[in-house]
């Protein structure tokens, strides 16, 4: 499971209202805190931001809300990344800044320069996809192409040479005729990936905020998230254990080595942030556990497995902890509003 900065909900709730819909009802029931929706640097699980945009769509009957939310957002939501695209020579020097660096704001989702699909000459594309193995859900392909769309027009000054749009999902109707007003241009559903396809050079198409004295300042402060885990030391740290659980032991040492510190500077990093390691770990492991009680079918035991217990019997132990309840009764619905705390 990856994790998604809140910023990227940023117009979730303005665009729920606007169809007469409950955003809080809607994010409570995707297993996300309803401070998610109104702040910019909560952490919360991808999949809680999928089933959110999803379950909106279908029980507002709006089969382009991710495009319609997309209209509601702008680089700004991206902080130095979004300085340092907007400032980018070029569409092709933007976009390979968003392919370094969009895992600062989305870990597994990419957005990267490939061949044209079709094997057209002249034409390059712009795909988006959430990870390995991992087929985006139509919402979330019409917020993340809606979103890039709208920032290319704003950055080149207008058209940039849009060929075609080719989906993942076969669109409905009235799907397709939203994407075909928002790109327009032509929609092909059922493709093998998420592409924009755009007619000439990436590197031929110059931005018209160019400064580099302001990108220099925007890359300097990309590169803090590379070299020095202090930046954001929780992030990191609830990161690794994320990519850990189920596979390696969770130890403050492993994600350590994985973060290249020593354990106690690690540990010390943590305290300057007014946690630990053992409380960053139970927070997402509590988190983790919740989302998988309430959004699978998988057996107690190997929920257990995945947030890195041995046995079911520890995780039964440690819900009654977070929840006061029994995991039981977690899978059946039982309000944890009160004692279920948020990541932060």
């Amino acid at each position: 499971m990856s994790m998604i900065r809140s910023a990227g909900l940023h117009g979730f709730r303005a665009t729920v209202q606007e169809l007469g819909g409950d955003a809080d009802d809607i994010a409570r029931r995707a297993g996300m805190s309803r401070t998610a929706l109104d702040s910019s640097n909560e952490l919360v699980p991808d999949v809680a931001v999928a089933v959110a945009l999803e379950t909106a769509a279908e029980e507002l009957s709006c089969p382009d809300f991710g495009l319609r939310m997309a209209r509601r957002q702008d680089l700004s939501l991206l902080g130095p990344l979004g300085l340092a695209v907007k400032h980018s020579e070029s569409l092709a020097a933007a976009l390979g800044y968003v392919s370094d660096f969009l895992f600062v704001h989305a870990e597994g989702l990419r957005l990267q320069a490939v061949p044209d699909p079709l094997g057209a000459p002249g034409v390059a594309g712009v795909q988006f996809d959430a990870g390995p193995d991992r087929v985006p859900t139509p919402q979330s392909v019409g917020l993340v192409l809606g979103f890039a769309h709208r920032a290319a027009v704003e950055l080149v000054g207008g058209s940039y040479g849009l060929r075609s749009v080719e989906l993942p999902h076969v669109p409905s109707a009235p799907e397709a005729e939203a994407y075909r007003r928002y790109f327009r241009g032509p929609v092909r559903g059922g493709r093998p990936a998420a592409v924009v396809r755009i007619t000439g050079n990436l590197a031929s198409l110059l931005l018209r905020d160019h400064d580099e004295e302001l990108h220099r300042l925007a890359i300097a402060m990309l590169a803090r998230h590379r070299r020095d885990p202090a930046d954001d030391v929780v992030h990191v740290v609830r990161t690794a254990l994320s990519h850990a659980m189920g596979k390696t032991p969770l130890t403050i040492t492993a994600v350590a080595r994985q973060v290249s510190v020593h354990p106690r500077t690690l540990q010390r990093l943590l305290e300057a942030r007014g946690t630990s390691f053992a409380e960053v770990l139970d927070d997402l492991r509590r988190h983790t556990a919740r989302q998988l009680l309430t959004g699978t079918d998988l057996p107690v035991a190997q929920i257990a497995h995945r947030i890195g217990y041995a046995e079911a019997a520890t995780l039964s132990r440690r819900a009654r902890g977070w929840w006061g309840t029994t995991p039981l009764h977690v899978r059946q619905g039982t309000d944890l509003s009160s004692s279920d705390k948020t990541l932060s």
